[in-house]
């Protein structure tokens, strides 16, 4: 397994974390009256996509040795997994904020 395409799959997958927390204080009537959020929010999920099959890809690959390969692999399911859950957050929004109660 290339340095680089590690490299490269490492970086995009941090940066997805990144484009999460940006998403994150959206709710569902935000996308439904911003267009440029929504559009946003596409190229969000493509994003997300595109990482999620580079991940199928990562975890196809063989790497040199018998722990590198164990690494590699459990490194890349766990980021498979992760994208699970950020490309489900982003096609179903919340429909409203959680408020704490004054008491």
């Amino acid at each position: 397994m290339s340095i680089l395409v590690c490299i490269s799959y490492y970086f995009l997958s941090i940066v997805g974390f990144f484009i999460r927390y940006y998403f994150s204080g959206y709710i569902a009537t935000d996308y439904a009256n911003d267009k440029t959020l929504n559009r946003k929010r596409r190229w969000a999920l493509f994003y997300f996509y595109f990482i999620f099959l580079y991940s199928l890809l990562m975890m196809s690959q063989s790497g040199e040795g018998f722990f590198s390969n164990i690494i590699f692999f459990w490194l890349a399911v766990f980021i498979f997994i992760l994208y699970v859950f950020f490309i489900s957050f982003l096609e179903t929004p919340r429909r409203y904020i959680k408020r704490k109660k004054w008491k």
